[in-house]
């Protein structure tokens, strides 16, 4: 078969090496660290924050052939990401198929195929095809306002640690879930936590009935009715599980429920009705050390924190392979080039519930699926070319999303999934056989045992 490249070892490329090892795919994995895990690597200068723990439950996270160990927490820390990420590689024999502390610059299409320039090599190394698992969350976004600010100014993607709030009044902008993690700790350790948001979002409780909120909603997804009512149900239980915004002093949303990514928080609440976190409306404008809101009124702050998201980003690569004039995707499934068999995406996409990795698992299949086709079945390749030019399938909530960055990429899970099993389906041989189930820190005879018990 042909080589491919693929750009990153993050939780998305690491997926696309083990299932293209697995296929017998040939390729090379660049990762510009020195470790697995992308953001999920503390060595890495795009690491999350030191207190993050992932915002959908494990179950919804998870491979779907390697689970996490049953011990491990519903919602598991930042550390506990990166030592299942770093076991997962272990597991299927990764670390010697990816060239670490390898930066690509640059990546063009050429006439004989995609062209990868090295950083330090003189001349660019040539490829059949190009997959690009860099990821979309580090490119740090933060917004203008008139004045200045004298006081220490940071993006959400540089806070590392609690360590950096302690005795400061910090005033963090911004509502999604690195937000009211950050306040969350600003509120336990810091002299003051002010929150600004220039509209109001829906905040999920994290645990619904003693079960992860977005497992529960996963499960009600499998209900045959229609999404209006479905929508109407989820909205009644946020009435009766949360209430009113207004009993928290914040405004009512401009949206509807599911119109914008809601917040999965369960403790930011709790600070807010006790007094630890200070609600205000947007930035009017800034002066010294002081902020005024447009309410008019105004906060001393210490620290800024711009927790408003990321931008889409490629350095290596012009972002009209990916992105039409409107920063939206113009790939078949965020994942596939419309006209050409050689370019491919995994990883770009937001799910309003459930993780990332999950469906990052199934697109790496439905990859190595149509590359083997191409090779070996021609009529299943010319099939998924001609849906893959015009098809734009129902991977959403079947509502209109707010026009924001954030929602350019927005993806219902349970349905993206389903929609990615029944191409694998369609693929027949070509999309090889179900994985096998493995478990975090299981050994071969734990394995093994496990397998005939089963049988």
């Amino acid at each position: 078969m042909k080589r491919y490249c693929i750009i990153g070892a993050g939780a998305c490329g690491l997926v696309v090496a083990k299932t293209f090892a697995e296929r017998g795919i040939p390729f090379d994995c660049f990762e510009a660290e020195g470790e697995v895990g992308g953001i999920w690597n503390p060595d890495s200068p795009h690491s999350v924050y030191g207190s993050t723990h992932l915002n959908s439950s494990k179950k919804l996270s998870r491979y779907p052939d390697y689970k996490f160990p049953d011990e491990m927490p519903y919602y598991v820390s930042c550390a506990q990401a990166e030592e299942y990420l770093r076991a997962y590689a272990t597991e299927f024999g990764l670390y010697d198929r990816i060239t670490f502390n390898t930066r690509v610059t640059l990546a063009e299409r050429g006439p004989d195929g995609w062209r990868i320039t090295i950083e330090g090599e003189d001349k660019p190394r040539t490829y059949a095809g190009l997959v690009v698992a860099n990821g979309h969350h580090w490119q740090a976004k933060q917004p203008d306002y008139p004045g200045s600010f004298d006081g220490e100014v940071l993006h959400s993607h540089d806070v590392k640690s609690k360590e950096q709030l302690k005795g400061k009044r910090v005033l963090v902008v911004g509502a999604g879930n690195s937000a009211v993690d950050i306040l969350s700790d600003a509120a336990n350790d810091g002299e003051a936590a002010v929150h600004s948001m220039r509209r109001s979002y829906y905040f999920f409780p994290k645990m619904l009935f003693g079960k992860p909120t977005d497992a529960v909603i996963d499960r009600l997804s499998y209900v045959p009715l229609p999404r209006r009512f479905m929508y109407s149900l989820y909205k009644l239980g946020m009435r009766i599980l949360v209430g009113s915004h207004r009993h928290y002093g914040l405004e009512a949303p401009d949206h509807k429920l599911f119109e914008a990514h809601p917040t999965a928080c369960t403790t930011y609440l709790d600070h807010v009705v006790h007094g630890r976190i200070v609600t205000r409306p947007g930035i009017e404008r800034l002066e010294g050390k002081r902020v005024t809101f447009t309410d008019e009124t105004s906060e001393e702050i210490d620290l800024l924190v711009w927790a408003t998201g990321f931008s889409v980003s490629f350095p290596f690569m012009d972002d009209s392979y990916v992105l039409d004039e409107q920063g939206r995707s113009k790939l078949f499934v965020h994942t596939f080039d419309r006209e050409h068999d050689d370019f491919f995406v995994c990883g770009l996409f937001e799910p309003a519930e459930g993780g990332v990795w999950q469906v990052a698992d199934y697109q790496a299949r439905v990859i190595a699926a149509f590359i083997v086709a191409c090779e070996q079945d021609k009529p299943r390749a010319d099939w998924f070319r001609k849906l893959r030019a015009n098809a734009n399938p129902d991977i959403g909530h079947g509502i209109k999303y707010q026009d924001t960055p954030w929602h350019k990429f927005e993806i219902q899970h349970l349905r993206f999934r389903r929609y990615l099993k029944r191409l694998l389906k369609k693929f027949g041989p070509s999309a090889g056989e179900a994985p096998e189930q493995r478990i975090m820190g299981e050994s071969a005879a734990e394995r093994e045992a496990r397998i005939k018990l089963a049988s």
